[in-house]
Parts: structure tokens; sequence; C-alpha cells
């Protein structure tokens, strides 16, 4: 009873300690969610009844937005600041989720129309055609462009020495070392002064906010299974980048603590995480910290190292209840909305066997099946990591969880596909308050919230544009016509060689979303009555393709390590929002790169499919 005691009151403690970012993340992102909708939904309604045209709203919202954004920048800094802070709720947790609503078009597949042996050899030899051709052309295409236009301009070997430094390796955290003579993995020469660099970093972050940077870099590579950072054990990261510093580590020999550290560790909230340390791509939900003991494990990192084991031991008989609020508290940091959902998992399971509305147990298990794959534990080789893609293990995890339930339900395994009908009924928020379209019991599905939540992803979207507005404006004329080109290239090279090898019209359609990153391919692809199933498969697997083979491609091709404008366009125009994760591990500049491309592209292509004669034109080339 004492223990259950002890632990109640390190729980309310905690909810004390950290009571303004459970307040932020439990209040505040589902209120600015709901807004957010409710702003779609005015313009869904005025495009659709006022301006009578087919255009997506999210996408109308999101362009708006970027454009308020850098006209408010513009005129009054500091209140564009404040803007974004505020948006910055919403629209960050669900670029952080983004990958979680890409599963509706998944988990339906079982109810798509069969195809023969021959169409999917085919599809896969269109594919992999494609892809490569793809990647070619964008890559050549964009060296010419910056030669043409004379923006290629390559940094000397003094920034790329300071770049690698600064963690731009495969696999890296981008933390400074903090030794004054760095050698680097492709020179051997050594820097042997720190104030050139400084006057680089000063010279190259002229126009961005490092912080900012990172942190929607971040939100858009989070739960891809490709970590854009080295080991979650390695203690050497910059303290900027995490918030939550190691007590003890297998690899290096850790700096002496005193007591007093200890004790103002302990008191501070319990930002200290046992072995390991919080990075900023993080799991789902947000890390709740407290900056005062992050600053008490900095002050004490000056100290000289002394014997691990000793020191473990003479902390744990002096400070026992200490240390225990110490693993108590960062229990719950890392995993009340793993207890929160799963509580929600159970409590549905009730909802499922003695209800007819299955979407509340649908929707904890499909979120569940996620949080399952993008925490597992137990695989932490990164190449298999890489090949584990959550949106695809989840979905198979989740068909599983269905199965048995119908089956103890049921009995029967035709009733499977029944549920997944429920599964997404089309009635998303557009739709909530149509009732001449949808017959009685016809309520959401658990898709039909993920693909509600998807249209504030693509708002959210906005924000790397904005963030990255002067790599836009740079690079503008090397970036624009190869866009343009994959964008004339997919709408028509596309459906018209597919449709006359023996591809079925909607699938060859399909195609066309397939480098388009799956927030806004979907739309796309909505407009010209193409192929989702498709267009989903084809744009995952071309993303994992693209963190498997893209930078031994690029090699082949001999596109030069430093030329990150031609290495992020190509892979993210080529491979979408699981490239800028990989990129994120080996340049952030490429990564940058990466994200406005795959968005433009994206927008773009939303864009051409909204015009009528366009849409015409495409589906002529198909017979439709």
């Amino acid at each position: 009873m004492g223990a259950w005691v002890k632990h109640w009151f390190l729980f309310v403690q905690f909810l004390k300690t950290n009571r303004l970012q459970l307040f932020k993340t439990y209040v505040l992102v589902p209120g600015g969610v709901i807004i957010t909708l409710c702003i779609l939904y005015g313009v869904d309604r005025l495009i659709a009844d006022v301006i009578k045209v087919t255009f997506p709203s999210s996408v109308a919202v999101m362009l708006i937005n970027f454009g308020f954004m850098c006209s408010l920048s513009a005129w009054r800094r500091p209140y564009a600041d404040i803007y974004v802070k505020i948006i910055d709720i919403p629209l960050s947790w669900s670029l952080r989720w983004m990958n979680l609503f890409f599963t509706p078009a998944f988990v339906v597949l079982p109810l798509s129309p069969w195809i023969s042996w021959q169409e999917a050899l085919l599809i896969v030899a269109v594919f992999v055609i494609g892809y490569v051709v793809t990647f070619m052309i964008l890559a050549y295409f964009t060296i010419l462009c910056q030669r043409v236009f004379g923006s290629r301009k390559f940094i000397s070997v003094f920034v790329r020495q300071e770049e690698i430094g600064n963690g731009m390796e495969a696999g890296s955290s981008f933390a400074r070392t903090p030794s004054e003579h760095r050698r680097t993995a492709s020179n051997s020469g050594l820097v042997a002064s720190t104030e050139p660099e400084e006057s680089i970093r000063r010279e190259s972050n002229r126009d961005h906010d490092g912080a900012s940077d990172m942190n929607v870099l971040s939100d858009i590579a989070s739960n891809t299974n490709i970590s854009p950072v080295r080991s979650r054990t390695h203690p050497n990261d910059d303290a900027d980048h995490g918030d939550i510093t190691s007590l003890s580590s297998p690899t290096v020999p850790k700096p002496e603590f005193d007591h007093q550290d200890y004790v103002r560790i302990a008191r501070s909230g319990g930002e200290v995480s046992g072995p390991v340390r919080r990075v900023e791509v993080r799991t789902p939900e947000p890390s709740y910290s407290n900056k005062s003991s992050s600053t008490a494990v900095t002050e004490a990192q000056t100290s000289s190292a002394v014997c691990q084991r000793a020191l473990t031991s003479q902390i744990a008989q002096e400070f026992p209840l200490d240390i225990d609020k110490i693993f108590v508290i960062n229990m719950w940091q890392n995993h009340l909305h793993h207890i929160l959902y799963g509580l929600g998992f159970l409590a549905t399971i009730f909802t499922y066997y003695f209800s007819w509305y299955v979407m509340p147990f649908q929707f904890f298990t499909a979120v569940c099946s996620f949080m399952i794959i993008v925490d597992n534990p137990f695989i932490k080789n990164p190449k298999y990591k890489k090949l584990l893609h959550p949106v695809i293990c989840s979905v198979a995890l989740t068909w599983i969880v269905l199965l048995i339930s119908v089956m103890i339900k049921h009995r029967a395994i035709k009733y499977f596909l029944l549920d997944l009908k429920n599964y997404k009924t089309g009635r998303t928020y557009l739709y909530l308050f149509d009732n001449e379209d949808f017959a009685y019991h016809v309520w959401p599905g658990a898709g039909d919230v993920f693909s509600t939540c998807m249209d504030v992803s693509i708002v959210g979207l906005s924000l790397p544009m904005y963030t990255h507005r002067y790599d836009l404006r740079r690079h503008f004329l090397s970036m624009i016509p190869p866009i343009l080109l994959l964008c004339a290239g997919s709408l028509t090279l596309y459906p018209l060689v597919c449709y006359h090898i023996g591809i079925s019209s909607e699938m060859s359609i399909g195609f066309i979303g397939r480098s388009i990153t799956l927030a806004l391919g979907t739309p796309t692809i909505k407009n010209l009555n193409g192929s989702i199933t498709i267009m989903a498969v084809t744009t995952v697997v071309s993303g994992i393709m693209g963190v498997l083979t893209g930078g031994p491609l690029l090699d082949l091709l001999q596109v030069p390590e430093d030329d990150y404008v031609t290495r992020g366009l190509t892979l993210g125009c080529n491979c979408g929002a699981i490239a800028t994760a990989y990129l994120l591990g080996v340049d952030r500049r490429a990564a940058a790169i990466s994200t406005l491309s795959f968005v433009l592209f994206g927008a773009f292509m939303v864009i051409l499919s909204a015009v009528d004669k366009i849409k015409v034109f495409v589906q002529a080339l198909v017979h439709m």
C-alpha cells in the first residue's frame, strides 16, 4: 500500500510540474484542431457554393496561410512570430501524426477490385522504370538549371567541414563536436580555429531561425522509423536538441555530479530519463520538459569524469528517493499517451461487442497499432527499421486485430470485409451535416476521422514552406523548372503509358500520384477520379526506396555531395516526405530543399488537377 501511495504522490507531482504542457497537449491542441476544421469547412462551402469550382479547401487554406505569413513577416516580423506560435500548436501536432493519417487508404485495401498477375507485374515494371527515370531526369535537369541560371555555387571545403562537424552526415544528430580540431570523413585536413567557423555559421544562418528549422523538419520526419539522429543512448548531443540528459551511458564515462546537482535534477520535474535521452524527433505526444534540469546537467558536464559504477552506487545509497522520483516521473513523461490510448483500447472492446457502432474500437486499434510499431524497442538496427515503415506495418497489425475480433464476435470471416466498409464510410467533417446523401446509421468511421485530420496536416505543410521561404527565393529559378517538368510528365506520360500497356484506366491515373506525398496526392487523384489505393501504395514504396537507394543512386549519377539543391529536390519530388527523414541525417539544407520540393510539387499537382480542361485531357488519355 505504501508503494501505491508513493507512486500516486509522484504522479500528482508530475501533473503539477507539467500542467502547462499537459494543458497544451490535451486542451489547446484539440481546440486548435477544431477551429482549423471549422475554417476548412467554411472555405469549402465558399468554394463549392459561391465560387462553384472543384478545389480542396485544405490546399486553398494552406496556400492562403503561407501567403499571409509571408506578408505579415514582411510587414511586422514580431507579429508574424506571434501568429506562427499560435498556429504551431495544432499544425505541428498534425505533422507529427501525419503518417498515421495515411493508413485508411491501406486498411481498406482488401475492398479493392482484384487484379490479374499480369497487371500486377506491369504495375511493378512501370513503378521501377518510372522511379529510376524520374531520378535521372530530375537530377540532371536540376544541375542544368543551376548552371544556366548561375545559382550553382559550390561551397568551400571549410564550410563543408563545418557542416559535417555539425553533424551533417548519415546517422548524426547535428550536434557540434566540442573539440577544436575536427577531421571529416571526406577530407583529412584540420580546422585549427573556431573563429572562421563561427563567422561561416552566422552567414549561413542569416535568414533562418535554426530552432524553428529543426522543429518543422523533425515534425515532418516523425514516426517514419527512420531516425535522423544518433542512437538515443549517445551522450554527446547538443543540449539544444533534446530535453532529457542521461544519468548513465554504456559508451563513455559520465562527468562527475555533486550531490546538489542530483537534488536539483530530481526537484525540477524529472527530465532525466535513465539510460536514454529524448531528442527532437519524438513519438506522437510531445515530451514534458523543464529547462532547469537541463541547465543543471549542462553545468555539471564541465566536471571531470569519474568511475561510473562508483558514482551510481554512491548516489543510489544517498539519494534513493530522488532516483525513484526521477524514474517514475520519467516513466509518466514517456508513456502517458501510451497509457491513455491503451485504456481507450480496452474500453472500446466492450463497445465493439455490445453495440453496432464500431468506430471507437477501430480508431483505438489503429492508433495503438501505430504506436506499437513506432515505439517498438526490440528492433534497434536502423537498416531493419527503414524497412518496417509504420504505415505498412501498423496496417498489417490492425488487420490482424480486426480479423481476430470479427471471428470472436461473428465467427464468420465474411464480416471482416463488412467491418472494413464501416472503417471508411466517406462521412468526413465536410459531410457531417449532410443527412440527405447518407442513409440512417451511416456514421463516420475511424478512417473518416483520420482523413479529417489529414486536412489539418495539409494546412500544416504551410509551416515548412514559410520556414524555408528564403531557400525558395534563393533557389527559385533552379527549383521551379524541374518541378514543372515533373508535373507535366506525371500528368501525361504515366496515364498514357500505363493504359496502353494494359493497366486499367483508374490505376493508370492513380500512377500520377506516385511521386506526390500522400497528403497532397489524395486530393489530386480524387480530382482526376483515379485509384487512391495504387497512389497510396506506390507513394509509400517510393519513399522507402528513396531511403534505401537514394544515396547510392545520386552517387552513381555523380551528383556532388555538396550540391544540396539537386540532392534535396531529387529525393523530395521523387520520394516525398519519407525522404526528408533520411536527408535530416545527411544534410539539413538538403532536407529543407526536399521539404520545399515535395510541398510545391504536390501543391502544383492539386491546382492542375482542379482545372477542368486538364482533368478532361488526362481522362481522355485513358479513355474514361
